[in-house]
């Protein structure tokens, strides 16, 4: 579940150019301007004003050190643009020193620096279809740019007056699954725009308890971890205004449920025209065949019920109206099992010494544990501290608790730990955090602990969908060299040493984030050291609820919402 970024985060996807490379000195660092490579603007009403679209442009940094010196001079070019489109700065993200005419848009910039992100090397202009523009009229916008000692890389924007509208159809699958089981998912939509679509990308972004259960050769998939996948499926053809499609009967679509699954999601969308890409079979071993679309014999549903218009993305470019381009389902599985079993670690030193252990829990699956919808977290580890040890430096998210429980204000010290897991505990994942503590003395079988559970007032209770109880709360101790210590002892899930190895889903989950220690320490991090990319972003966790990562090959946080 992505700032995974989906295809229809970033239709213009591979429609986002920065331009090609202009010539420039050897010793000259180059900036790319970046931009749509195309847009479409509705036709102008008969009566009222043409609605207007945004159109953003941003000078990026790329140069050596962290920052570049010189006034850069960026230079929209109207003329080309005239027929067709009306072009202005848009007033609610201004910009200064930046001057206007019927032909061009010029704006200064004293230097460029990392980082600087926002309207600081990015500016925002509106753009609607010119009053006597017909449908399918086009022009262009050109941007270059200039700084001494630098080169600029330029862009250009296609504007096309009409265009492709998608109307994707809503699909009702049962939402309490079983593992194992499949459904039926009759993916439709209707062209309700002015000019037809030369092709089309569907895109399923399921979250890690789900799955296509067909694959076809005009397919990809990009695995993202425990986070899920992403399928986008490139179907050429004419796709006309005004018709509905659905898919062939030879080629249909099914959503498997797996033993993973415990919440999830489906996202699914549809986006006109993507950037062209490579054949879609490559690297795979080809299946003979394809996935189709056909006319559909009763037109596609028009209630726009139920549209998620947060999760809607970036169809904008090549679609009129992207709000009806996705939509999202969720799913929870019946009879969800995870084994959360606790890590602790036996770190060794004389008195005096300072010795950290990585401290938490990992899940041994089946089912990938989630809270994303809630904002939750999926457990709480409770640690107890040996005695003859002082806490000089704690993850950031643990906090410093009294013996019994109870709030303490002193973070550095403490008998006990109250630590988030997170939102997302991947399967085979180890969710811990270092701490680092001061051997005071050694007492005599000194021993602490460390339990998951569900967080309660006070400490933890079981947790309910972990049907192991036995492996849940494990023996800390910290041995004293020279002193007298007691061996561990307790469940079986007691471990020399939690950070021996860091496996791929470290950077997948939310709750696997590094963390700076609440003490301002270098020790404190959270980290997944079990079993790949994270909330990319697709995100923002929108994104990273389903999987969240653009798929790259057919076409882009932290984004929709779980």
């Amino acid at each position: 579940m992505d700032k995974r970024i989906s295809l229809l985060a970033a239709t213009g996807l591979a429609a986002l150019s920065l331009g090609a490379a202009a010539p420039a000195l050897a010793a000259e660092p180059v900036f790319p301007l970046g931009g749509p490579s195309a847009l479409v603007l509705q036709p102008a009403p008969d009566t009222g004003a043409s609605k207007e679209r945004s159109l953003r442009y941003e000078l990026a940094y790329v140069g050596p050190g962290n920052s570049f010196p010189g006034e850069f001079t960026v230079t929209v070019d109207l003329t080309k643009a005239a027929a067709v489109a009306s072009v202005r700065l848009d007033p609610a993200k201004p910009r200064p020193n930046c001057t206007t005419s019927a032909t061009a848009i010029v704006c200064k910039q004293q230097g460029l620096s990392v980082g600087t992100g926002g309207n600081g090397n990015s500016f925002d202009l509106l753009v609607s279809a010119a009053e006597d523009a017909k449908n399918g009229a086009s022009g262009e916008i050109a941007v270059t740019g200039r700084v001494a000692g630098a080169g600029v890389t330029p862009v250009t924007t296609k504007l096309t007056v009409g265009g492709p509208d998608l109307y994707l159809g809503e699909l009702k699958p049962k939402a309490e699954v079983t593992a194992g089981e499949q459904q039926d998912l009759p993916l439709a939509f209707a062209n309700r725009g002015t000019l037809p679509a030369r092709s089309v990308a569907l895109e399923l972004d399921t979250s890690a308890g789900l799955e296509p259960a067909e694959t076809y050769d005009n397919c990809r998939r990009q695995d993202h971890g425990g986070m899920g996948a992403t399928t986008v499926c490139l179907v050429e053809g004419e796709f006309l205004p005004g018709e509905s499609y659905q898919l062939a009967p030879d080629s249909p679509l099914h959503l498997k449920t797996t033993e993973r699954a415990y919440q999830d999601r489906l996202r699914y969308g549809v986006v006109p025209d993507p950037a062209p890409v490579k054949d879609a079979s490559e690297g795979k071993p080809a299946t003979g065949k394809k996935l189709k679309l056909v006319k559909a014999s009763a037109a596609v549903p028009v209630t726009d019920s139920n549209l998620d218009a947060r999760d809607a993305r970036h169809a904008e470019d090549t679609d009129l109206n992207p709000r009806d381009n996705e939509r999202t389902f969720e799913f929870t599985a019946k009879g969800a099992r995870a084994d959360f079993e606790a890590v602790t670690a036996s770190p060794s030193g004389k008195v005096g010494d300072t010795v950290v252990a990585e401290l938490g829990f990992r899940n041994k699956g089946p089912a990938v544990i989630s809270h994303l919808r809630s904002g939750e977290s999926v457990a709480r580890t409770d640690i107890v501290m040996p005695a003859g040890v002082q806490v000089t430096d704690v993850p950031r998210n643990c906090r410093a608790v009294s013996a019994d429980g109870s709030d303490r204000a002193e973070q550095l010290g403490a008998p006990r730990y109250f630590c988030d897991g997170g939102m997302f505990a991947d399967v085979s994942g180890a969710y811990t955090g270092r701490f680092s503590m001061k051997i005071e003395k050694a007492v005599a079988d000194a021993k602490g602990s460390v339990t998951v559970g569900e967080p309660v007032a006070g400490g933890t209770k079981p947790l309910a969908f972990d049907p192991v109880g036995g492996n849940s709360k494990a023996v800390f101790v910290v041995e004293v060299k020279g002193g007298t210590s007691p061996s561990p002892s307790g469940s079986a899930s007691a471990s020399p040493s939690a950070s021996a190895s860091a496996s791929p889903s470290a950077s997948v989950s939310p709750s696997a984030s590094a963390f700076a220690s609440a003490a301002g320490g270098t020790g404190g991090n959270l980290a997944s050291t079990g079993s790949s990319v994270g909330p990319i972003a697709l995100g923002a966790l929108g994104a990273v609820a389903v999987g969240g990562a653009l798929y790259v090959g057919v076409r882009r946080r932290s984004g929709g919402h779980a």
